[in-house]
């Protein structure tokens, strides 16, 4: 139950930084677009919300894409790729991990979390199960935490509604036009206020921040105007290809120990194109409300 633990806690806290607010762009990676190609690009917005109205027509549009996604936490660093249908209650994801030099297989379908066992997890569970089940419904502890987040964190992994959220938290402060990997794109950078992102994320999933906590929050943030910094690429088609978003001042004003730095890197390719995720078969799940039900936990 441990790594399944760890796995869903890594899962849901990287799609969440992705609803909450979407960083360094890598060297050589985007250049200054040429005065041919800008013609073939739409003038960049300078309204955030303009911004995301645009981009919830054009994915809502393509529907899908696939994905490679990059977490760094400290010295910590996960990995990740997999492939999205971007549809609202109807939304799937798959995806593998890489945590720790471990590789770890999760699906998401009919708003729930399946995660592919392996012998240990097997031992550990007591169970002869390939995949255990975490549902909004479930009755137990680890369903309960993580279910209603992990739903809320998947279908925000539609960057429609990542940016939804960054129009209501944030202000574009500067955009320009680049070639990203050899693609004409419109590079957006804005500044997300720390503090109504997290109140946003947690309202939405359900948890409302205490009033003590965003008390405490305020102290640790007053005078700093930290703001979560957050870099957008889209291309001609108005669909994001690249979001980085640098949590590291956020981090270090919560006190956060180390070098503190936080920043994720999500890329998206083959927009509108075919995606395949199921359900495993029944007969292959286990749920875990009624595995830690018969380990007496």
């Amino acid at each position: 139950m441990k790594r399944v633990t760890i796995l869903a806690a890594i899962t849901t806290a990287a799609a969440l930084v992705l609803s909450a607010c979407g960083g360094e762009t890598q060297p050589g990676a985007a250049a200054p677009a040429s005065s041919e190609a800008k013609s073939s690009l739409s003038s960049p917005l300078g309204d955030s919300i303009q911004l995301a109205a645009l981009t919830r027509e054009s994915t809502k549009k393509a529907k899908s894409s696939k994905m490679t996604m990059e977490i760094v936490a400290g010295a910590e660093k996960s990995t990740a790729s997999g492939q999205g249908l971007y549809d609202g209650e109807n939304s799937k994801l798959a995806m593998i991990m890489d945590s720790d030099g471990k590789k770890l297989d999760m699906l998401f379908v009919d708003n729930a979390l399946y995660f592919k066992l392996d012998a240990e997890d097997k031992a550990e569970l007591k169970t002869d199960k390939a995949y255990v089940k975490i549902s909004p419904e479930g009755k137990d502890p680890i369903s309960q935490l993580l279910g209603k987040m992990m739903s809320k964190a998947v279908k925000d992994s539609d960057p429609a509604r990542t940016l939804e959220q960054i129009s209501k938290a944030g202000k574009i402060t500067k955009s320009d036009q680049v070639e990203l990997n050899g693609e004409l794109t419109n590079h957006y950078v804005i500044d997300v206020d720390a503090r109504k992102a997290l109140a946003l994320v947690m309202g939405e999933i359900g948890i409302p921040v205490p009033a003590e906590t965003l008390k405490q929050l305020d102290a640790k943030l007053e005078g700093k105007n930290v703001a979560i910094l957050t870099e957008l690429w889209l291309n001609a088609d108005q669909l994001p290809v690249q979001v980085i978003s640098d949590q590291t001042a956020f981090v270090k004003a919560m006190g956060a120990p180390g070098d503190g730095v936080a920043k994720t890197t999500v890329k998206y390719t083959d927009w509108g194109g075919p995606v395949t995720v199921a359900a495993p078969p029944a007969d292959q799940v286990g749920d875990m409300a009624e595995i830690m039900k018969k380990g007496g936990r």
